[in-house]
């Protein structure tokens, strides 16, 4: 079992004990690595809040949907660096010695992929925009509105206890679809291949996440899954869930983290919520990529999330081309979703 089934098997276990789900990790430092400069984006780039935008929109041009009022920022046409090297790989072993070579292998060969230009959600969907779904199609609410109503203050925070199902149903409703997996990465870590949105170092302040929220930094171990128990036992974790509101001093409210944000000007790609794509998880995705097979698979049991959320400590869960996995009807306070669209919003 490799290390992205592995952790998504405890997530789902932890789900079913009721407990948030989290995976073990370090915040060793590790060697910089050479990459190109981060996209040139358009100087003026530009908030569009007309039904319509331009008709050759540039590269961080930003247009308002009518229908949710989401920001949507245009990734332009062209290449980026999909997946990770294996001088990425080197260079992570050497402040990780935990972890394995192999725990690499759904995320390889790396590779350049072109994709044609579309528009993403600048941040992931709030709890008011998708008060704006349920209101208009009578689609069911999150199971912790009570009376369907938002929390009281958290209008401004992602929407949390989804499914993949009602995220695909909330972006066909907005005129879109669920990013997959490559629009997604994309959209996360620009063109150059870097390892975090922001760049090749972790930053436990760039992005919401349990070693910034409990105030607790993450030693390593004697490897991933020593460390992580270690780590959990010694400050009693669980502890700290049962004590606090987990709606409420989980994720942050969206885009609360300017210093994260993507080469693109993307909010919240690392850390605060795992986010739903679109595809079906294919262990072997990345070697059709590589071979120029873009299509997405047609069956799977599991969908992929991306991102890593705020109950993760460990850095690894952040990279840009780390993705999880889990079972389409699942929904939890770590799971939410940002739109796509691949013509005009």
């Amino acid at each position: 079992m490799n290390r992205r089934a592995a952790e998504c098997y405890a997530v789902l276990l932890c789900l079913a004990a009721g407990v948030m789900a989290t995976a073990g990790g370090t915040a060793a430092k590790r060697p910089t690595e050479r990459v190109s400069p981060a996209p040139k984006l358009n100087a003026n780039a530009v908030m569009w809040h007309t039904p319509k935008p331009p008709a050759k929109p540039q590269a961080g041009d930003v247009c308002v949907n009518p229908k949710d009022g989401m920001p949507m920022v245009y990734i332009a046409p062209g290449q980026f660096v999909l997946g990770t090297s294996d001088a990425q790989v080197d260079a992570w072993l050497k402040g990780h010695p935990g972890d394995k070579r192999d725990d690499f292998e759904d995320e390889q060969p790396q590779c350049r992929v072109n994709l044609p230009g579309y528009w993403i959600g600048r941040t992931e969907v709030t709890n008011a925009q998708y008060r704006r779904f349920v209101r208009a199609t009578g689609h069911r609410a999150p199971e912790h509105w009570e009376g369907g109503q938002v929390p009281a203050g958290l209008e401004d925070f992602p929407v949390v206890y989804v499914t993949w199902e009602d995220a695909r149903a909330y972006c066909e409703w907005a005129g879109g679809h669920l990013p997959t997996e490559l629009q997604w990465e994309k959209a996360a870590r620009g063109t150059d291949g870097r390892v975090f949105p922001w760049g090749n170092q972790w930053d436990s302040k760039r992005c919401r996440n349990f070693e910034l929220i409990a105030g607790r930094g993450y030693v390593s171990g004697e490897g991933r899954a020593g460390a992580f128990g270690a780590w959990l036992a010694s400050w009693a974790w669980q502890a700290w869930v049962a004590s606090h509101d987990t709606v409420r001093e989980g994720p942050a409210a969206v885009g609360s983290y300017p210093a994260g944000r993507s080469p693109f000007g993307c909010a919240d790609m690392a850390g605060n919520l795992d986010e739903w794509c679109a595809d079906w998880y294919d262990a072997k995705a990345y070697q059709r990529y590589a071979k120029g097979d873009l299509t997405s698979p047609r069956t799977g049991e599991s969908r992929v999330l991306r991102g890593g959320s705020w109950d993760m400590p460990d850095p690894w869960d952040f990279r840009c081309a780390y993705g999880g996995r889990i079972v389409p009807d699942a929904c939890s306070g770590v799971a939410g979703f940002r739109c796509a669209h691949a013509g005009r919003p």
